[in-house]
């Protein structure tokens, strides 16, 4: 619909958006800190059962390399950000005392070491593998609300790309009713 012939711009009354991109120099153990911040308050949504961040909210390896094509598409620093708190994710996520993660490894070296002699292989291999068999189903739960992140983004936009314009409406001499004739 064209704009009408009376129709103030925004320019015209001295109104507009202009957004301002600041652009900040943080030293890189403030980004560090930040983006640990950010994982323990994810962490902590997740164990909090009022929090409505479940794992299905989480993205794993599909949804990592979607955020890093979007991100590579804006702009090289965001993908350097993304970068950093996907590195520090992993970092904390590794520490934690899983036994199939290298958290696991120290836990199981300080009990042994408080013991005064190691556990025994038979339960530390039992607990890896129930651990890894468990890490797996969550990698898999994970991508697959990824893959349907990604349907669901997708489908409206090839629905709109792919619909017929609409037509115009056109007058047509047929359309308008025939002057009564004199009689």
């Amino acid at each position: 619909m064209p704009p009408r012939a009376d129709a103030k711009t925004a320019a015209d009354l001295g109104v507009g958006f202009d957004p301002e991109i600041i652009l900040i120099h943080p030293s890189p153990w403030k980004q560090i800190s930040d983006t640990a911040r950010m994982t323990f308050r994810t962490f902590w949504s997740l164990l909090h059962h009022d929090s409505d961040v479940g794992i299905s909210k989480l993205s794993g390896p599909v949804g990592i390399a979607r955020v890093f094509h979007i991100t590579a598409q804006a702009d090289i620093r965001l993908v350097l950000w993304f970068t950093i708190l996907v590195n520090v994710n992993l970092a904390i996520f590794n520490l934690l005392p899983l036994p199939v993660l290298d958290g696991g490894h120290m836990l199981f070296a300080t009990i042994g070491r408080l013991r005064g002699k190691p556990l025994p292989a038979g339960f530390i291999q039992t607990a890896q593998s129930a651990f890894v068999v468990m890490l797996l189903c969550m990698m898999v739960y994970v991508t697959f609300f990824d893959v349907r992140r990604i349907a669901r983004d997708v489908a409206p936009a090839k629905a709109e790309s792919e619909a017929p314009a609409a037509p115009e409406p056109a007058f047509s001499e047929s359309a308008t009713p025939a002057p009564n004739p004199a009689p």
